[in-house]
């Protein structure tokens, strides 16, 4: 069991672990993200770290992921919000959880305000 676990662990963060910004708000970046799959809650985790490398304070920002399966069909797609204010050059680490099944996630856009 811990075997399979483990495999799906590394199976998620090779084929996941570069996302591809599609849209993002001006000096916002986006890195380290990585899916992980829990077969016990059969439920994945993706997380990354948010940061704001503008001159000013972010209020909110809403991340959207877009996900594959291996034959690069989208399956769903997952937000994730990020409450509360981010000074400038502040980083936050994000967290999307999706019962959804996939390969590949990318993120489709960041809106911040």
């Amino acid at each position: 069991m811990m075997k399979l676990a483990l495999a799906t662990l590394f199976l998620f963060a090779g084929l996941s672990g570069a996302a591809v910004a599609q849209s993002l708000t001006y000096g916002v970046t986006l890195g380290n993200v990585q899916a992980v799959r829990d077969i016990n809650r059969n439920v994945s985790t993706i997380t990354g770290s948010l940061a704001n490398q503008s001159g000013r304070a972010i209020s909110s920002a809403l991340l959207t992921f877009v996900l594959y399966d291996a034959q690069g069909n989208e399956v769903g797609r997952v937000d994730d919000d990020v409450v509360g204010t981010m000074a400038p050059g502040q980083i936050r680490l994000i967290k999307a959880v999706t019962p959804l099944q996939f390969t590949k996630v990318t993120v489709l856009n960041i809106r911040a305000q």
